[in-house]
């Protein structure tokens, strides 16, 4: 199955510090509500994945960016949802950056295989 969502902020956009704890910004809460809603209208299990998962992602941005800066975001978000347990669930990961024209054409697509 593949899941469409707006592209994640960046780490550094997503999470802030103050002293010893972390955080999640005001752009890190408006994605997850954002992008939450659109996840749980395309995923309809009612539990989460409880085995091994591989993530196969295709990343539509516009200009650069490391193709390591969004993950995280999104392994949070497929928590918190309930699509897995826990991110520790995720044996294979391979991301595809792919570069579009405009900002509004951003946007991630994830496809989830169970390996067990």
């Amino acid at each position: 199955m593949t899941i469409t969502l707006p592209r994640p902020p960046s780490v550094n956009h997503m999470y802030g510090r103050s002293g010893h704890r972390t955080y999640i910004t005001a752009d890190g809460e408006a994605w997850i509500i954002e992008a939450g809603a659109m996840l749980n209208t395309q995923w309809k299990r009612n539990t989460p994945i409880e085995s091994d998962v591989s993530f196969y992602m295709k990343l539509y941005i516009c200009g650069r960016g490391d193709i390591d800066n969004f993950n995280k975001a999104l392994f949070d978000l497929f928590t918190k949802c309930k699509v897995i347990k826990d991110d520790k669930q995720i044996t294979f990961l391979q991301i595809e950056k792919i570069m579009v024209p405009h900002r509004v054409d951003e946007k991630v697509d994830v496809e989830i295989d169970i390996l067990n």
